[in-house]
């Protein structure tokens, strides 16, 4: 009599996944044999979004700050499949992807966001998101290729006044610093700059934005975008060459299109344990998961704090044992990089800034990095 194996899906190579293929490497072997995994991502290098405003800056290679999930999943006995899911059938247990379903007994969601672009007319045909970091970072690497031949100054516009957007505005400003007379620098924003930080920590990125020649703009939301004019909701408009988009965060269509239980949003419903409020087989983290308990804003620390206790919960489920609770934490330490190798640190209302911060920052990030992207032995 053959036993049926269970069937783990993994969609999406986002952070809290990392964590995932970590346990299922460490995992116990009378409970692995159970199972089949198998990792459908879209990239097969995983960016990790901690480094980006650095790796756009100049201070990393792109190796140093994306992690090889071919060596994570190989090692964890994992099949790896470049594809992007398109549906999900929650009837037949199955996801939709390069042309084929890919059956599962439990899946599980780390698919990310990305800014809502669809709300702005003109937005998606002439906005760069920031999110997925690839595509953006390819256009980052060609609109630095035209600058040698451009006869005219050439004004970038970044829409978001959150942390995000600041630190790409001054890491790209650092990087082109040699052609500043080239390049002129705006930030928009529909409010204050870094909502829900401490006034301190605003006053200090403001100065850190004046300092790099980058106009601020704050109380403007952008309704309308050409080709070359950004409109406003106050009537006004201004001339732009790029706009780059660093602001809100939307889902991908195909889960609440399956049937899983949203918010109004779009993000998948999640109970403490990560898992789907409406479909029990069906686990969620990071951008694409929201939690009406403990509502928190969509950040990466908040993945990768979910990544042990989704991965935990995964295989509790596999193996029929007691799922265990997430707690999100009601405040984090953010660091926030300036372009150069200069930083402000943000903890439960105290705020520190300096060269010290940011190499600080960059041992975090590293022992992240050296975390998932050490060599592995075969699983």
């Amino acid at each position: 009599m053959t036993t049926h194996r269970k069937r783990l899906l993994l969609v999406g190579g986002g952070h809290a996944h990392l964590f995932v293929l970590e346990a299922l490497r460490h995992c116990d072997v009378a409970l692995r044999i159970q199972f089949d995994v198998t990792l459908l991502s879209s990239d097969l290098d995983t960016p990790y979004s901690g480094m980006l405003p650095g790796l756009v800056a100049g201070h990393y290679r792109i190796k140093e700050c994306h992690v090889d999930l071919r060596a994570l999943a190989a090692a964890a006995g994992v099949q790896l499949v470049q594809a992007t899911v398109e549906r999900l059938d929650l009837t037949r247990n199955a996801a939709w992807a390069n042309g084929a379903w890919w059956p599962f007994d439990l899946v599980s969601l780390d698919v990310g966001s990305t800014p809502p672009l669809g709300s702005i007319a003109g937005a998606a045909a002439a906005g760069l998101p920031v999110k997925p970091i690839g595509p953006f970072l390819q256009h980052w690497r060609a609109l630095q290729a035209q600058l040698d031949g451009l006869n005219r100054p050439l004004h970038m516009v970044m829409v978001g006044g959150g942390a995000g957007g600041i630190e790409l505005v001054l890491a790209m400003a650092y990087r082109l610093k040699a052609q500043r007379e080239q390049v002129k620098w705006s930030l928009v924003s529909r409010g204050a700059l870094l909502p829900g930080y401490p006034r301190r920590a605003a006053r200090l990125m403001t100065r850190q934005l004046e300092q790099a020649g980058v106009a601020i703009r704050t109380g403007a939301a952008v309704v309308r975008v050409d080709a070359d004019q950004v409109f406003f909701d106050d009537g006004s408009q201004a001339a732009c060459d790029q706009l780059i988009w660093a602001t809100g965060a939307a889902p991908q269509a195909w889960p609440a299109d399956a049937g899983l239980a949203c918010g109004d949003d779009g993000f998948v419903r999640v109970n403490a344990h990560l898992q789907s409020v409406s479909h029990p087989q069906v686990f969620a983290a990071g951008d694409i998961a929201t939690d009406d308990s403990q509502p928190r804003p969509k950040a990466g620390v908040f993945a990768v704090r979910q990544g042990p206790v989704l991965a935990a919960n995964l295989l509790r489920q596999l193996g029929g044992a007691e799922l265990i609770r997430y707690h999100a934490q009601s405040d984090y330490l953010s660091l926030l990089s300036c372009g150069d190798r200069h930083a402000i640190a943000s903890w439960y209302g105290l705020v520190w800034q300096g060269n010290w911060v940011w190499h600080w920052k960059n041992r975090i990030d590293q022992q992240f990095m050296q975390r998932f992207g050490a060599p592995f032995p075969p699983a």
